[in-house]
């Protein structure tokens, strides 16, 4: 590259290596942005323009975007790339979902203080607000971004936003059943499920939750219910935390059973004009398969899958729910995190 890429809006830190203490930069448009349910590598172009530089090529974060990107967090196959995809409707709103380089910092969090962390504990918040104020650069005509974590960077919200005074956060997430019900139709959901219960588990006995719980002792169907039960407990602290002011707490079967009113408290959490509301209403998101908008999938075909597997899985999300049941009668102060 003969320019930096901090004069370069167009270039995003696509890859984060730690060990090599290096970042990848790629040239993504508008239309290659808008379209990649995923920043990974199935979000690569045919001929990729890009290349690795030392971590110091990532411009301090004072000197890029005036406004801190938003973001969504989430619980994860929660609708929340269709949300993403309904707040394109804003135009000035660039969305960005699931950029690598937060999963990479995600995973490294919990090392922090430890001899074998890559990162000290003043280089991390660092890095995030780096990373986070270049992802905060939107390409004209858009003028800001919202950013959809992966749902296993949970963990990121407090440091996130303690390091971006002015990002506003969105946790998405949705009732136990269906949840469960979206999760078992799917194996491959169990198991990107099951892959962050252990994080989950640690969050949620930090909090004072679970302390006989034991990752190895529980069904897939238990850990996908506990790791619910987890975000639920963290989500709930967060709304009621430090940060509570610039956190909104959506459910997805709410955002589907009254979508004008859920997109107005989003519109206005994250300071977006009201007047979007109804082209938001409009967008063709509702009605394609979130993840390949070639699909079309809208509230039917969703309402059909899930009684389907209300019915096929009926004995495991049962296994879930009694999991979460005996869990509120042991502590019943989890009732309220379990209610939402």
């Amino acid at each position: 590259m003969s320019a930096s890429p901090a004069d370069l809006p167009e270039f995003l830190p696509f890859k984060l290596d730690l060990v090599g203490r290096r970042v990848l930069w790629l040239r993504l448009s508008a239309d290659q942005r808008a379209e990649a349910a995923f920043l990974d590598d199935r979000a690569l172009p045919a001929n990729p323009e890009g290349g690795w530089m030392p971590l110091a090529s990532l411009p301090p974060a004072d000197a890029q975007a005036a406004r801190h990107a938003d973001a969504i967090f989430h619980i994860g196959h929660c609708g929340s790339t269709l949300l993403s995809r309904v707040l394109g409707a804003w135009p000035q709103v660039q969305g960005l979902r699931e950029p690598l380089p937060l999963r990479t910092l995600a995973e490294a969090w919990p090392q922090l203080g430890r001899p074998e962390s890559r990162l000290s504990g003043d280089e991390a918040p660092q890095l995030l607000r780096a990373l986070w104020s270049n992802w905060s650069r939107a390409l004209p005509p858009q003028t800001r971004s919202v950013v959809k974590a992966t749902s296993g960077c949970n963990g990121l919200i407090a440091p996130l936003l303690a390091a971006c005074a002015d990002a506003r956060a969105v946790l998405l997430d949705m009732p136990l059943r269906p949840y469960l019900a979206t999760l078992l139709k799917s194996p491959a959901s169990v198991l990107d499920a099951a892959s962050a219960a252990g994080e989950r588990l640690r969050d949620l006995q930090a909090r004072g939750h679970a302390a006989d719980a034991a990752l190895h002792a529980l069904s897939l169907p238990q850990q996908c219910a506990m790791g619910w039960l987890a975000e639920r407990v963290r989500f709930a602290a967060h709304a009621h935390g430090e940060y509570a002011a610039r956190v909104l707490r959506v459910d997805f079967e709410t955002l589907l059973a009254q979508p004008e009113a859920s997109l107005q408290r989003v519109a206005a959490h994250l300071d977006l004009e009201a007047q979007g509301v109804s082209r938001a209403l409009a967008s063709p998101a509702w009605g394609r398969y979130s993840k390949a908008q070639t699909h079309g999938y809208g509230a039917d075909d969703r309402a059909h899958d899930l009684a389907l597997a209300m019915q096929r899985h009926a004995s495991e999300i049962a296994e879930g729910v009694a999991w979460v049941e005996a869990a509120v009668r042991r502590e019943p102060s989890l009732a309220q995190a379990v209610a939402g």
